[in-house]
């Protein structure tokens, strides 16, 4: 698989939100990938205790990106689909 055929789905700043849903859409049979901007941040939290101010983004195949997106409309984490649309729909605007 290319790099160009991953999509973001959604960009979080919690990661166990965001290990959720990865396990949600993998259940489904939707591969995803979770990417930090800061990698450094589970270590952080591993010998500090303290959690790390990060962003992670859930990568997924650009042709399960409408799947996905159904899958999470129908889950708990709608709300987070619902921003997310409405931001992109405010950016073209």
């Amino acid at each position: 698989m290319a790099k160009d055929d991953l999509r973001l789905l959604l960009s979080l700043e919690d990661r166990i939100i965001a290990e959720d849903i990865q396990g949600l859409l993998e259940e489904s049979e939707i591969y995803t990938m979770l990417v930090s901007d800061n990698p450094a941040s589970s270590i952080m939290t591993t010998y500090t205790g303290f959690n790390a101010a990060e962003s992670i983004g859930i990568q997924i195949n650009t042709e399960d990106y409408q799947r996905a997106i159904d899958i999470l409309i129908d889950s708990p984490y709608k709300e987070l689909v619902d921003s997310t649309t409405d931001d992109l729909t405010e950016n073209k605007g």
